[in-house]
């Protein structure tokens, strides 16, 4: 081969090289319509919808005060039910004031601890707001009030007085309403920290890489969202799956294990999980740019939203029981959840150009 032959071939093998590795003087990629869309449709409107739960939970309880009976208990427990769900719904934004403000260390501790409550009703001092606010995390919040709310013979809130007694059955009311307020509070604190004018941390996002004092590049919020959509699916493949299946312990099944093993909420919890992930992901979320790069990728991901969807909803009621009896069904949903978080965690996160953190809840 002559000189100058070999010249043009290296010419030609060093462009190739040059174009197989990209321009790197490309524009970054324009993350902005993405961080618009998720703040405007789903971050805003989910925060606002935990604060209107929560205030019709302090209806509903408040009711329960003042007319205790078998109506006005159930009217609280579905009060219970919605402002939980709504909560849950966030799991997927676990980032910003969702984690530095700690509210699920005020609202949402795992397990309750009956006894400690029990203290606080039967305590000779007033039951006011301040008792919540003073009490430990696992003495009130959603676990706290689940405890009063779902409890059963002597404990029942709706129970005639001369069952449990006039004092004790009306202490018992008020420190549930006391509960309620602090949820009530916490979820506002977190909305108002979101809402655009007040605490405004849509406009950190929004302004990521254009002047926002949190995110120095809109690929620094894109890594925060990755990671709290990472967090949710953690929680329900790490904490309310992986726990009471006994893989962080013997490897025995033991449903007592299931925070909410009294309302028997566990399957709803994670419904609402998945329900704020898919919120993030869908339409003009993370899919808007997944499926560009690659419908494959993008078909995957749905697929597994689906598996899990489907394998969770053919749990038997209680999930307690199906624990114990139907293992290998509560396994199947654990795997689709296992499958759908590796997904997330490599090849979703590779494809949006993000750096996942770990998580305050990982481990599976």
């Amino acid at each position: 081969m002559s000189r100058l032959s070999i010249w043009c071939l290296s010419a030609i093998l060093s462009a190739s090289l040059v174009l197989g590795c990209g321009n790197t003087d490309a524009p970054p990629r324009d993350y902005g319509p993405l961080l618009e869309n998720l703040t405007q449709q789903v971050i805003v409107p989910e925060h606002q919808a935990f604060a209107s739960e929560a205030d019709a939970l302090v209806s509903s309880v408040q009711a329960l005060v003042d007319g205790p009976d078998a109506e006005s208990l159930a009217g609280a427990q579905a009060g219970w039910r919605s402002a939980r769900k709504a909560y849950r719904v966030l799991d997927a934004l676990h980032f910003g004031p969702g984690s530095t403000l700690h509210i699920s260390e005020r609202i949402d501790v795992t397990p309750a601890e009956p006894d400690g409550i029990e203290a606080l009703a039967a305590g000779n001092a007033e039951i006011a707001d301040s008792t919540i606010s003073k009490a430990g995390g696992h003495e009130k919040g959603f676990l706290g009030l689940e405890y009063l709310l779902f409890a059963n013979d002597s404990a029942d809130l709706a129970a005639a007085p001369t069952l449990v007694g006039d004092d004790f059955s009306e202490r018992r009311r008020a420190l549930a309403l006391a509960m309620a307020h602090e949820i009530q509070k916490s979820a506002h604190q977190l909305d108002d920290a979101w809402e655009p004018g007040v605490g405004n941390y849509v406009g950190q996002i929004e302004t990521a890489g254009k002047g926002s004092t949190q995110y120095a590049s809109q690929r620094a919020a894109v890594d925060d969202m990755v990671g709290g959509v990472a967090y949710a699916l953690e929680m329900i493949v790490g904490v309310r799956l992986a726990t009471p299946l006994g893989h962080k312990s013997d490897g025995v099944p033991d449903a007592s294990l299931d925070p909410t093993l009294r309302s028997d909420n566990a399957i709803a919890d994670m419904q609402a999980t998945l329900a704020g992930i898919a919120a993030v992901y869908d339409g003009d979320g993370f899919s808007s740019i997944v499926r560009v790069k690659s419908a494959r990728l993008d078909e995957t991901v749905e697929s597994g939203f689906s598996n899990v969807t489907q394998t969770l909803a053919v749990i038997p009621a209680p999930f307690g029981d199906s624990v114990m009896n139907d293992t290998p069904i509560v396994k199947a949903a654990y795997d689709a959840g296992v499958a759908l978080k590796r997904t997330w965690n490599t090849d979703v996160s590779s494809a949006l150009g993000a750096t996942t953190k770990p998580s305050d809840n990982d481990g599976d």
